[in-house]
């Protein structure tokens, strides 16, 4: 993954892949201040919720 990526940074423009960076990490912050919000960010729920996740 690491090779694919820094093969994709040499081959786009910085504008480009930063802009994608960039509406990834405001997109987890959302998520996590909607979790936040929401009152799930109880970590024994977390955990529960990825196991399932992980499981599939």
């Amino acid at each position: 993954m690491i090779k694919q990526w820094a093969e994709y940074v040499r081959t786009h423009d910085d504008r480009e892949w930063s802009r994608q960076q960039n509406r990834l990490i405001d997109s987890q912050l959302q998520s996590a201040n909607d979790m936040a919000a929401a009152g799930d960010t109880d970590p024994v729920r977390f955990a529960a919720a990825r196991d399932r996740l992980r499981d599939r």
